[in-house]
């Protein structure tokens, strides 16, 4: 097999790039050549990676993803490190999910690869736990970054010991030097209580309906022009799929460590995975396309948003979002927001007044938040 061609710190996405801007058949069979270098097997060490990735003086050339591939999860190229990392979520996520699932087994991760570098052996990407068939729960949505040695891949995941060492260590062509200070923040335990410094996902002055989405750690809201804005500034990254195709899912951090979801979304945002947002950008339009699957959501077209704490899904109850309170039963079948004496039931009027408010910042506790916390944010700053 021809060996790829290496380009400044080796990695072959810049002229895979190039490549498939010139288009035609013989630029679409050099790619397939160089998607090819994923097809060598690894296997995922055994146990917990280390704090601080050792450095790898021999190293077997490591599976790697071009951008604007497609999914890796429907590409076979990139089986064995997809496979690998799979194991690693479920190893280091399942208690969590099937937590979050009511106690039902936790199905196969869909996994997709964002970014690698064949040459200094490191991959990033996200990965979904999508709830069991009939159990009304968000998806369990996490990242994670992965480092090849001699011994195979090492992998660690969102909410993991070694995640932050992951993300300092990395190079800056898989984890962006405006990534890495959020990327450690990010899984951590966020401080308690009730504000989020967040606004609502839809444009000051107009008002959307809230619906019960069936658990308590999510939300469906509709209406006007469809379009889902971004409730605070942060960095964003896709689940599931690249694609348009009506059922995607976003996950975006704010620069507090807490983080939005976003699924049933259409025509999602073009930003690249990573890319600093601010707060009111587009993000996509509402849908009824389940996330990570092919199925369909009953009722109108929605944007069903959710709040990560911890790296894992909080509770709405209490929250304040756009300065409105948000009251969501325990069954996660109904919904309200309070706000200054006036109480907005599910399927009435709730206007965006755009102001969120913004929380003084607190230490994090060193503990991991449970799922039902209540999250707070602990810093407002822009994306940079």
């Amino acid at each position: 097999m021809m060996s790829p061609p290496r380009s400044g710190g080796g990695s072959v996405l810049p002229l895979a790039n190039r490549i498939v801007r010139l288009g035609g058949a013989g630029a679409g069979a050099v790619l397939l050549v160089l998607c090819a270098v994923v097809a060598q097997a690894t296997q995922a060490p055994q146990g917990r990676p280390a704090a601080v990735p050792e450095p790898a003086s021999q190293r077997t050339r490591p599976a790697r993803a071009s951008r604007g591939s497609k999914p890796a999860e429907t590409t076979a190229k990139t089986t064995p490190l997809v496979r690998t990392v799979r194991t690693a979520v479920l190893r280091q996520r399942s208690t969590i999910a099937r937590r979050e699932f009511g106690g039902r087994a936790p199905k196969a991760p869909t996994v997709l690869l964002s970014r690698a570098d064949a040459a200094k052996g490191w991959a990033f990407g996200s990965s979904v736990i999508a709830p069991p068939d009939g159990v009304d729960a968000p998806p369990d949505a996490s990242l994670f970054i992965a480092r090849h040695l001699k011994t195979g891949w090492q992998v660690s995941v969102t909410g993991a010991p070694t995640f932050a060492a992951f993300a300092k260590h990395a190079p800056s062509d898989v984890v962006s030097d405006g990534e890495r200070a959020l990327l450690a923040r990010y899984g951590k335990a966020a401080a308690s209580g009730a504000a989020t410094g967040l606004e609502l996902p839809w444009g000051p002055g107009k008002s959307w309906t809230m619906r019960p989405a069936g658990d308590p750690r999510a939300i469906a809201f509709a209406g006007g022009d469809g379009r889902v804005l971004a409730p605070g500034p942060g960095r964003l990254y896709r689940l599931c799929s690249r694609t348009s195709s009506g059922h995607a899912m976003l996950l975006l951090i704010h620069p507090n460590g807490l983080a939005s979801t976003f699924s049933r979304l259409t025509a999602p945002t073009a930003v690249k995975d990573g890319g600093a947002v601010r707060t009111g950008a587009y993000l996509g339009t509402t849908g009824r396309g389940l996330p990570c699957s092919t199925g369909q959501a009953a009722g109108p077209a929605s944007a069903v948003f959710g709040v990560l704490s911890g790296g894992r899904p909080a509770a709405l109850n209490g929250l304040r979002i756009g300065g409105w309170t948000l009251q969501v039963a325990a069954s996660g079948r109904a919904v309200a927001a309070t706000r200054d004496g006036v109480r907005v039931e599910q399927g009435d009027p709730l206007l965006n007044l755009g102001d969120g408010v913004v929380p003084t910042p607190t230490p994090s506790p060193t503990s991991t938040a449970s799922p039902t916390a209540s999250p707070a944010a602990t810093d407002a700053a822009a994306a940079s």
